[in-house]
């Protein structure tokens, strides 16, 4: 990305956005959509963040029910199927299982009228309705839910569906890139360090290029903080006067390979412990466990899973799925983040409202033209984006709609059936290009409608083609996609946000190097900075995505645990 438009000091943007998660990106995306000039900045990688450390669920909101927040539950369920239309290659169908047990605080009764009326919030889905199963304690167990789950208790199980996004880090990349299509201009690894109102209405902010240590001002007419957990950071740039906004809470997973006699489809349970709902999903290779709800008030750059979490997870684990007896030994990895929920002390986690916020400080505040976005959700992305656009052109005099409802996204163009597409097309580029059919199809899995860009790159050296690692299916021209195409910075950006290797069990260790080598003459690293690179990578994962109890270890221990793997 070119920095003209940075350094043209005479040069006013009508909206500038701090932050790159998914809110951030999807009012990027609405405002640019709406030929506004648009600039958005993240300090680190876009999605980096909570979007990338959520479940992976694309949901309804089914247990905000039990809050009577039905507006919040229509709208998710609303969103979840543009989503399956507009990000079709990202976003798919997911069946979950809910058991009810005699300790369970909400009955069969009561479960089955929430399903009833979540079926009629969702009355134009393109889904199925949910189920309902009595279980007999004397009857007979016939499938891999009932078998895997604990018996005894187990009362009834009702089933429905909801939607998993592999890889929520990407969904938000494509509403990134859509965003530059749409003329947005768009920064990664860019810093705000300054915030001024100036006596003209404007306002200016100086910037910090993280890694090439550079500053510029940039003006613009309307501001709108959509950092996340680091609102209140963002805010004290602004003004002392400027009271809490955040009062966010942890939510840790963890990941376990996928074993026999597990189950074959999504499990959503009460917690035994305190009545969390908690997750036991399957994804790629492996079981995604969670989440925890925790107040959290510590190093926001230093969010990792706790002893006591990782504890609550695996008893959790090993309470329902008693075939066999988990361990801390059985964690692959775990991950954290923080929910950017709105401060309301007093409530209990589960008790703050999950409806976002689009915080007006002119009018609470008398911060004049910026906003801060408190709350939200990977679901609804779209809707707040609108809600907070609509708001901007009001504040700029203009009466601009949104595209985003029916707009595909970056991967999306074109495909009307996913699978038909995947059908179509796999033997046919798998044969063009002498890749196995397998590999195709995980490309089109990933990138949509845009594998074709990928593989356009093999016709320029063919030994890109290759596959990074013989237990993945990316191959090496996805690396100089990723820095060419996707504004990737750095080798995290690559192994972890840009394929798919960096978030399964090996976390990228044993294939950083060739990673490293693959890129180095693009961006021009000698060997000391190659390196120095893959050495900052390795540390990266050793700090966030290992368990606690493993840093507590020789960090030998990780790698062999994972290489080779």
């Amino acid at each position: 990305m070119k920095d003209g438009a940075l350094q043209n000091r005479g040069h006013v943007f009508d909206v500038a956005i701090i932050g790159g998660g998914i809110n951030g990106a999807g009012i990027a995306l609405d405002a640019a959509l709406r030929d506004l000039s648009v600039v958005l900045f993240d300090k680190k990688d876009f999605g980096s963040y909570t979007t990338s450390a959520s479940t992976k669920l694309i949901h309804g909101g089914l247990r905000y029910l039990e809050y009577l927040e039905f507006p919040l539950v229509r709208e998710s369920l609303r969103e979840r199927e543009r989503l399956l239309k507009n990000a079709p290659h990202l976003v798919q169908p997911l069946k979950l299982h809910v058991p009810i047990y005699k300790h369970s605080r909400r009955g069969p009764l009561l479960i089955k009228a929430g399903m009833i009326l979540y079926d009629l919030l969702s009355y134009d889905k393109s889904l199925p309705f949910h189920s309902f199963k009595l279980i007999s304690q004397n009857g007979k167990v016939n499938n891999s839910i009932e078998s895997s789950l604990k018996q005894d208790g187990l009362k009834a199980i009702t089933s429905f569906f909801d939607c998993q996004v592999m890889f929520p880090e990407r969904l938000c990349l494509e509403i990134i890139l859509s965003a530059r299509e749409a003329g947005a201009l768009v920064y990664n690894y860019f810093e705000v360090t300054k915030f001024k109102t100036l006596t003209s209405g404007l306002n200016e902010l100086e910037l910090k290029d993280v890694l090439n240590e550079r500053l510029f001002n940039i003006k613009a007419k309307v501001v709108v903080n959509a950092t996340g957990p680091y609102v209140d950071q963002v805010c004290k740039l602004v003004g002392k006067n400027i009271i809490r906004k955040m009062g966010g809470t942890k939510g840790s997973h963890i990941l376990i390979d996928k074993f026999e006699g597990g189950p074959a489809e999504a499990l959503y349970i009460e917690s035994i412990q305190d009545g969390r709902p908690f997750f036991i999903i399957p994804w790629k290779q492996y079981f995604l466990v969670g989440t925890t709800d925790i107040y959290y008030e510590g190093d926001l750059d230093e969010v990792i899973a706790s002893e006591e979490e990782i504890e609550y997870l695996l008893y959790e684990l090993n309470y329902f799925i008693p075939a066999r007896h988990f361990t801390k030994n059985d964690v692959l990895y775990t991950y954290s983040g923080i929910r950017p929920l709105p401060y309301e002390p007093g409530k209990k986690e589960s008790q703050v409202t999950r409806k976002h916020i689009i915080f007006d400080h002119e009018k609470n505040e008398g911060h004049k033209n910026f906003i801060s976005i408190i709350g939200g959700k990977l679901t609804t992305y779209r809707n707040l984006a609108e809600e907070c656009v609509d708001l901007i052109c009001i504040k700029l005099g203009l009466n601009k709609k949104t595209r985003t409802r029916e707009y595909p996204l970056f991967g999306g163009y074109g495909i009307s059936n996913f699978e038909k597409y995947i059908n179509n097309l796999a033997s046919e580029y798998a044969h063009i290009y002498g890749l196995q059919q397998e590999t195709v199809e995980y490309l089109i899995r990933f990138y949509g409608s845009k594998f074709r860009n990928v593989l356009k790159f093999i016709e320029l050296d063919h030994s890109l083609s290759e596959k990074i690692t013989e237990h993945h299916e990316d191959i090496k021209a996805q690396v100089i996609y990723a820095a060419e195409t996707e504004l990737a910075k750095k080798l995290e950006d690559i192994l972890i946000r840009r394929t798919g290797i960096g978030t399964s069990k090996c976390l990228g260790i044993n294939c950083a190097e060739t990673v490293a080598n693959i890129i180095a003459p693009l961006w021009g690293w000698d060997t000391k900075e190659k390196n120095d690179r893959v050495k900052e990578y390795i540390n990266k994962i050793k700090s966030y995505y290992v368990p606690v109890y493993k840093l507590n270890k020789n960090y030998s221990i990780i790698e062999d645990r994972h290489l080779g793997n």
